[in-house]
Parts: C-alpha cells; structure tokens; sequence
C-alpha cells in the first residue's frame, strides 16, 4: 500500500513540475493541392477545411516522388501567410533556387508526381499529406 502511494505521489510530481509532459494534440485539416503547373512554375495549396493554422508552428515538406532526392522543408510562417491560415485560403509556393524564402527549391517537372506533407512542429503529427502531377 505504502509502495502504490509513492509511486502515485511521483506521477503527480512529475506532472506538476513538468518532467512528464503530456502530448501535443495535433490539429486537423484538410489541405489539398489546387494546382501545379509546369509552366507557371508555381503550385497552389488550398485549405479546405478543419482548424485553422498557426504559421510558426506549421512545415510544409514537398517532394518529388519521381526523383526521391528532391525535397524541401519550407515553414509555413516563410510563406506569405499572416499568423493564421484558415479553411478557404491559398497559398502559392513557388520554384526557386533556395527554399529559405518559403519556396520549392527544384523545378516542378511536368508528368512527376509531388507529394506535400503538412507537419506540426510541436506535437511531430501529419497535418495532411497529398500529391499531384505537374501539368
């Protein structure tokens, strides 16, 4: 009896002086690709439904599924999103040489196949994750 008392004594502790913290929920939404297109050399994310998302807490991982050596992790708040991206909003990430100025650092080649991953950075959950061909 003394043993189950302590034990339960230092799980209170624990969370009471944070050494056990509980998880981070991750929120949910749904976020789909709207367009990509070779040409303009930009794709285009909508998000369609669900909580709305903080920026800073938000990456954004697209890859080149027909070239695995091709990805980019871009945080959403390097984007021209304000502090919250909400359902009905777009965002257009374009191509570029470097992916520290909220952009794909390769080229959208037509006929491959990208994937987007939408990440959580506190609690490490896939927000949503979706691919699309380049026309």
């Amino acid at each position: 009896m003394v043993a189950i008392t302590v034990i339960m004594a230092a799980i209170v502790a624990g969370f009471v002086f944070g050494v056990i913290q509980s998880p981070q929920a991750t929120p949910t939404a749904s976020v789909s690709i709207d367009s990509l297109e070779n040409s303009s050399s930009k794709m285009v994310l909508l998000h369609q439904s669900g909580n709305s998302l903080n920026a800073s807490e938000i990456e954004i991982v697209i890859t080149d599924l027909d070239n695995s050596g091709k990805s980019t992790v871009i945080n959403l708040s390097d984007t021209k999103v304000g502090g919250m991206w909400s359902a009905g909003e777009r965002i257009t990430i374009e191509e570029s040489g470097s992916a520290t100025d909220g952009n794909f650092a390769y080229p959208f080649v037509e006929g491959h196949h990208f994937e987007v991953r939408v990440i959580h950075t506190k609690s490490g959950g896939a927000i949503s994750a979706s691919t699309a061909e380049a026309q």
